[in-house]
């Protein structure tokens, strides 16, 4: 089955699930390739399924990030609800995972990474949450980038709260549903989101989906009450560190999980370091995740001292001793050997055979219960310059913090004059460590821009937005010039999109405000001047007209006068009461007494015959007079009202060298509507005599 909707080409199916199937379109006005969510025709019945669709696509067009698929637009047509939205080419991490089976740790905490980045910002800048997180609503674009996509369950706190007794909810997917959601919680917020994320890990790194086998109910109970064995008894290559991190997210009550989506962040990056997640930790049983004995609260807080341990000797002085940065490295090397083994609780260190004859040579060079550097090979001075050189580096390192590009070039100057000392592995381990530190200040430096940039390319301020990618000479322009590449191409695009909205949004504007004009123009031609002023109080209402509210108005007063002419005209008569005078009526010149008015009569005596002084009484109205009676008793010229209603007469009387006049002595925004029809309805040989008028 294939879909139509006015504007697109559909391309293909790329999916479809319980509420809604997902098309890949080319969007004909902006030639660009789109994805079109359209809501199912089962649940296109339901009013409460259609108001869901609407506010998902009102809420996921509020966000602007690039780790969000970004939402255009929403609409209904022949019964489609449907919205636009960016189309990403690439493949799910569910995808990937099930190709995979397992992906590896550092993967999986990467992506972890990129969707509590992500989910970080809708909540911070909306408060919306997603609640359906899970690996097939996560795409990897051709670039790379992780991208939250389908918000089919997002809502904003808002939206949650406006009816405490509105019937529960439970939305989401089993597997990856938090205990809350289970439940039918209406009163969510972030934490619910963590969860999920939690669960998604656990997936990722064991290959495992939580309580997997089981029935759709049964995962909704177990998420509620039951757990899953510990990530190490699945997968036993797995570090502590990300286990610890898995349970906390994991946990049963929001309460006892990461109080912010920035401790999220912060936890993932310890772990990805080699470091256990902060905060502390959770009673056994509290979580959705069990401990087991290889992973228990003695061992995390012996891991814990190593770290402090390791944590105070890294960090040396320039007159730090030889011994001090020994220590530390020895520390480091055994808690990260220590941290990555899954065996037996509390085993003995096992290092691979390089590394123990390494270590093992530098035991062998240290003499006990001494602080004196150790004799070796390499002659005392020489080692003496091989840690004043080291010590330079690390007191040039403190003093320019935020030059990480420097810091490097001075320990890689330490590594290659120092060969064959043990500063040249503590420089080394100090390059590593500045180098992530530089990664992670671009990914930072990046972000920064986007967020400096996304709020004016919502605003509209395309110019601005690319003076500032295209003039962007921060410290890391170099490694930020693909990525500003594209952005300016990005800002093109919207720039261009925006500039045909405003085209497509103006001709329709004029398009809208001529008609209203032509319909006035031809009311007032048809001599229906009643029509012609309740259309110039409707334009007077019409946004479309806001900015001639006072032409408008003015208008409106001499249509409104010029539709009381004939009152006008049957006034005139009241101020000759009593006087006998000639008047033209249709039927020829007669002398009339004037006598009363009375609504639009005039009542008045004729002679019936000469000499004789016989009267008779006639009532006459308007109707009765001829036209150049009526053209001397409307007034003087010069009044607009005056004469448009002479231009009226002379247009109904064909007399279009008159009405050409009258048109043009009347209100300029009538006068010019007025001439232009005159002009297109005659041409100058169709002009008959205008004795009628004159």
């Amino acid at each position: 089955m294939s879909i139509k909707i006015n504007g697109f080409d559909i391309l293909e199916k790329l999916g479809e699930g319980g509420m809604a199937s997902v098309w890949k379109a080319r969007q004909v006005s902006l030639d660009r390739t789109v994805a079109i969510k359209v809501l199912s025709d089962r649940l296109a019945l339901a009013p409460e399924d259609i108001r869901r669709f609407q506010e998902e696509a009102q809420a996921a067009a509020k966000l602007k990030h690039p780790g969000i698929v970004q939402v255009h637009d929403a609409s209904a047509e022949d019964g489609l609800y449907y919205f636009i939205m960016e189309y990403v080419a690439g493949y799910t991490v569910g995808d990937w995972v099930r190709r995979k089976g397992v992906l590896s740790e550092q993967d999986a905490l990467l992506v972890a990474e990129c969707v509590a980045d992500a989910l970080s910002y809708a909540w911070d800048r909306a408060g919306i949450i997603h609640c359906d997180i899970k690996p097939d609503n996560l795409i990897i674009d051709e670039d790379g980038t992780v991208k939250v996509a389908d918000l089919g369950l997002a809502r904003t706190i808002r939206a949650m709260g406006t009816d405490a007794k509105a019937p529960a909810e439970i939305m989401g997917t089993p597997a990856y549903i938090s205990p809350e959601q289970a439940q039918g919680d209406p009163h969510l917020d972030f934490r619910a989101d963590i969860y999920s994320l939690g669960a998604m890990l656990y997936h990722l790194v064991t290959g495992k989906m939580m309580f997997e086998g089981c029935s759709e109910d049964e995962i909704l109970d177990k998420q509620i009450s039951d757990t899953v064995p510990d990530p190490l008894e699945v997968n036993p290559s797995l570090s502590k560190a990300v286990c610890w991190l898995i349970e906390r997210m994991t946990a049963k009550k929001p309460a006892q999980r990461e109080d912010s989506w920035d401790a999220v962040r912060q936890d993932i990056l310890r772990v990805r370091r080699g470091l256990l997640p902060t905060g502390k930790v959770l009673p056994d049983g509290a979580s959705t995740v069990r401990r087991s004995d290889r992973r228990n609260l003695t061992d995390y807080q012996r891991v814990v001292r190593l770290q402090k341990a390791a944590q105070a000797a890294s960090t040396p002085t320039v007159r730090t001793t030889i011994t001090a940065s020994f220590v530390a490295v020895a520390i480091a090397i055994a808690l990260r050997l220590y941290m990555l083994q899954s065996q037996e609780p509390d085993p003995p260190v096992v290092l691979p055979p390089k590394v123990v004859t390494n270590v093992v040579t530098v035991t062998e060079r240290r003499p006990p219960k001494s602080n004196v550097p150790p004799k070796s090979n390499i002659p005392d001075e020489a080692d003496d310059q091989a840690r004043e050189m080291y010590e330079f580096a690390e007191a040039w390192h403190q003093e320019h913090p935020s030059d990480l590009d420097g810091s490097i070039a001075q320990f890689e100057a330490v590594r290659r004059e120092t060969r064959g000392t043990k500063y040249t592995l503590m420089a080394q381990e100090r390059i590593r460590e500045l180098s992530e530190q530089r990664a992670e200040a671009v990914r930072d430096a990046v972000v920064a821009l986007r967020q400096e940039m996304e709020p004016l390319i919502e605003d509209g301020k395309f110019d601005e937005a690319m003076q500032l990618v295209g003039r962007y000479d921060g410290a890391y322009a170099a490694e930020t010039t693909d990525m500003r590449r594209k952005a300016l191409l990005r800002i093109k695009a919207a720039k261009d999109a925006w500039a045909e909205e405003q085209r497509q949004a103006a001709a329709e504007l004029e398009q809208h405000r001529q008609g209203c004009t032509d319909e006035l123009t031809m009311a007032i031609l048809s001599d229906d001047l009643p029509a012609a002023v309740e259309l110039v109080a409707e334009m007077l209402q019409d946004e479309a007209f806001a900015d001639q509210v006072e032409i408008l108005g003015e208008t409106h007063d001499v249509l409104t006068k010029a539709s009381e002419i004939d009152e006008r005209i049957m006034e005139s008569f009241r101020g000759q009461r009593g006087d006998t005078i000639d008047v033209q009526l249709m039927t020829g010149t007669r002398s009339l007494t004037i006598g009363a008015v009375v609504g639009d009569r005039v009542s008045c005596r004729q002679m019936l015959s000469v000499g004789r002084g016989a009267m008779s009484t006639i009532q006459i109205g308007v109707a009765d007079l001829s036209p150049r009676e009526r053209l001397q008793r409307m007034g003087p010229d010069e009044l607009p009202e005056v004469a448009l209603a002479k231009g009226i007469m002379a247009f109904q009387s064909r007399a279009y060298t008159h009405a050409e006049k009258y048109f043009g002595m009347t209100h300029p925004l009538l006068a010019d509507q007025l001439l232009a029809r005159l002009h297109g309805e005659t041409e100058p040989p169709s002009y008959g005599p205008d004795s009628e008028v004159d």
